[in-house]
């Protein structure tokens, strides 16, 4: 192998930053008002006080006028499943690039997951492909805006009218991200937002997650789906039918921790001033992949406007490196200092769970046993092919001055010396 100047081969690293992210995720405001709320010993409020402050401005911001925050995002996709009428013996489309997190609660709910493609080149759901899947028996559609880019709505929206499938949009990585001019997860039927992410996303209270709908009939099934006990909750309720629960309505608790609420409030506060300078950190990546072979930008499509950025992902492409092998490729990337690592998202239908199937209820019931087939390798052959190609990079908010320049290095260094790597 011929000497080069490769960290992997005794050269000097290129990214050399010890701490590289300027931003701090939480700053005096949260911290002074989770000491108020705790001083307050507002602990557990759900439907007044800060849930009802924190749903309000969530609601004015995302130009929805009904909004539930939840314990989670699981929870929260628990109560949209259940609004929209999930049940045994349905299925429900979803991309098999995604988390766990947005479609486990519809298979407790007693339905089957439909896996569909991705678009290889914006890693969202194809359109074409959750058309081709749809049945008799889809009740619902769930659309992931992974990593914060807008899948193509339009597309999905002219579906979901077509054949009257609602439509659940995954806002998890999306935070403030937009469609044609609107917020993500107000243009399906019902939105559905984790606030977890512990830093990457750019919205992160610990735990936490919320619901928006602009449909009177799903909130208030949200609402008796997990909210017990909540302020207000019988007089919030109008169908008789669900008034008649009382305050104990399904029995159910999913409701958001006052302190994550606080955090989250604050956080709201900020959200389009984060979201700015990780597109400018996002622009700064693309230019980088358009120059350097080997890379390609994550497409985005022409009414999307990213946000959230749970992270940032590039496209590797071996052919224009004499097909080095991506492995090879990260490790020689990675020796130079770069903090920059294959998928961290493993594809759903390959999971044990949904390809093998499991017996979640016992005696062979439940919606992964019986006829149910299963997944194989290649069953979704353009998600697995591009699967292996995304790398993942830093989820930088305020980088320090000259580390994107160092990353750029560290690239450039790698494909410049291709040759001796094969």
């Amino acid at each position: 192998m011929a000497v080069t100047n490769l960290a992997l081969h005794g050269g000097p690293k290129a990214v050399t930053a010890e701490d590289p992210e300027g931003w701090q995720v939480f700053g005096t405001e949260e911290a002074e008002r989770v000491e108020g709320l705790a001083e307050a010993e507002e602990l557990s409020a759900t439907g007044a006080g800060i849930t009802r402050e924190f749903e309000e401005g969530f609601a004015g911001y995302m130009g929805r006028p009904y909004v539930l925050s939840q314990m989670n995002g699981t929870s929260t996709f628990w109560g949209a499943y259940f609004a929209v009428g999930v049940g045994p013996g349905d299925e429900v489309i979803h991309p098999t690039y995604a988390s766990i997190g947005s479609i486990a609660p519809a298979v407790f709910l007693g339905a089957r997951p439909v896996f569909c493609e991705v678009d290889p080149r914006t890693l969202t759901a194809d359109p074409a492909d959750i058309e081709r899947r749809i049945t008799v028996r889809t009740r619902a559609i769930c659309v992931v805006h992974l990593f914060g880019n807008p899948a193509d709505m339009g597309a999905v929206m002219d579906i979901s009218r077509r054949y009257g499938i609602p439509v659940i949009e995954d806002g998890s990585h999306a935070h403030g991200a937009e469609w044609d001019g609107r917020k993500v997860g107000a243009v399906g039927n019902i939105g559905c937002f984790s606030l977890q992410g512990e830093g990457r996303g750019a919205m992160s209270v610990g735990e936490g997650g919320v619901g928006v709908t602009d449909n009177r009939e799903y909130y208030e099934r949200m609402l008796i789906c997990g909210h017990l006990n909540r302020v207000g909750v019988v007089q919030e309720l109008t169908r008789p039918e669900y008034r008649q629960l009382g305050s104990t309505c399904l029995g159910v608790k999913f409701r958001a921790h006052a302190l994550g609420l606080g955090l989250g409030r604050e956080q709201l506060r900020k959200l389009d001033s984060v979201n700015e300078k990780r597109r400018a950190v996002h622009q700064q990546w693309n230019r980088m992949a358009e120059e350097i072979p080997g890379l390609e930008p994550v497409k985005i499509l022409e009414k999307a406007r990213p946000g959230g950025y749970y992270g940032y992902r590039l496209l590797y492409r071996p052919e224009e490196l004499g097909g080095l092998p991506v492995e090879t490729y990260l490790k020689a990337i990675q020796a130079e200092g770069a903090q920059v690592t294959a998928c961290d998202f493993p594809l759903l239908h390959r999971l044990p769970l949904f390809a093998e199937g499991f017996d979640i209820y016992g005696g062979n019931r439940g919606p992964l046993t019986g006829d149910y087939p299963g997944y194989r390798e290649g069953d979704l052959p353009v998600s697995e092919a591009v699967h292996r190609r995304v790398l993942a990079l830093p989820a930088f908010t305020d980088p320090r001055p000259g580390v994107l320049e160092q990353y750029r290095e560290a690239f450039r260094k790698v494909t410049a010396n291709a040759g001796a790597l094969r």
